[in-house]
């Protein structure tokens, strides 16, 4: 009887489950295949044995055998294979991240790269599979997907790497905004409430409670003499807001979407949101005294 070996490093009753699962819908078509595991050293492997098909010779079995396990071999390797390896090399490159976060990022590695032209992987990397099938009996996954799988192997790890970038500047984005709000929560509220109206990505009029437009002397009292020139507009905008602390932030107008979703987490329920009150309209807008609206 025709016999497939997979090897594999990964946890045997899992393999062996998503094997069995699958090879269930081949019984549907008169193929009935058994699986007998067993250990070997270090690796684990799964015999699939193809029963006795009448009316058909060796040949013609083998081939049966063979292009009913590939397509399970495939989606194998494209699945929970690549995410251990991922995972493995997530915990040797980057030792600092948890076993959480590293599964998070396997997760999201392998789904995100499936997501993307995943019928065509799928048809390329099961041809891969049958072409080594007709010269080998036995298949090791991991070392298939690192060498006989190079570009996807490649995309595995290039994807991990800017999903990696992307998570840690998130996570610092998520600290300095921790930082912020408790800036925020330990000073008294110089004025009680302050209007932001955008009027471009990089203009913005700050307001008093009468909605009239803070003095430029005012803000350069608050901010200090020298940071006024320095900073660039989102930093100068924030570093008032902060330093202001007013008990109320309205949001006028549209615009600077990040910026407000920067203050919302940073001032939290403070924030207020205004897109049609009469210093929304251009025509009605506040001449700022002075210098003119701050810009980057």
């Amino acid at each position: 009887m025709p016999a497939i070996y997979i090897g594999t490093r990964q946890s045997l009753p899992d393999l062996q489950r998503n094997l069995e699962k699958e090879l269930s819908r081949a019984k549907k078509n008169g193929i009935f295949i058994d699986i007998k595991p067993h250990q070997s050293g270090r690796y684990l492997f799964i015999a699939c044995v193809l029963n006795d098909v009448p009316g058909k010779d060796g040949k013609k079995q083998e081939e049966t055998l063979r292009t009913t396990v590939s397509p399970i071999v495939s989606a194998l390797l494209l699945g929970e294979v690549a995410k251990d390896f991922v995972y493995r090399m997530t915990r040797i490159d980057h030792p600092y991240l948890s076993k959480e976060e590293a599964w998070l990022l396997c997760d999201q590695v392998v789904s995100s790269l499936n997501e993307s032209g995943a019928e065509r992987r799928l048809a390329r990397v099961q041809k891969e599979v049958e072409d080594f099938l007709r010269e080998n009996d036995q298949i090791f996954l991991e070392g298939f997907l690192r060498f006989r799988l190079k570009d996807y192997f490649f995309e595995l790890k290039e994807r991990l790497e800017e999903l990696i970038d992307n998570f840690l500047a998130d996570k610092e984005y998520q600290e300095f905004i921790k930082l912020l709000q408790y800036f925020v929560e330990i000073q008294e509220p110089r004025i009680d409430e302050v209007h932001v109206l955008f009027l471009s990505p990089e203009e913005f009029f700050l307001l008093d409670e009468e909605k009239k437009p803070l003095e430029q002397k005012y803000l350069r009292q608050v901010l200090g003499e020298e940071k006024g020139e320095e900073l660039k507009y989102k930093d100068l905008l924030l570093s008032a807001l902060i330093t202001l602390a007013p008990q109320r932030i309205i949001l006028h107008h549209r615009g600077a979407p990040e910026e407000a979703e920067t203050m919302v987490n940073i001032f939290k329920e403070r924030v207020i949101f205004c897109r049609d009150c009469d210093i929304c309209h251009p025509s009605k807008r506040p001449q700022q005294p002075g210098d003119g609206p701050k810009k980057a």
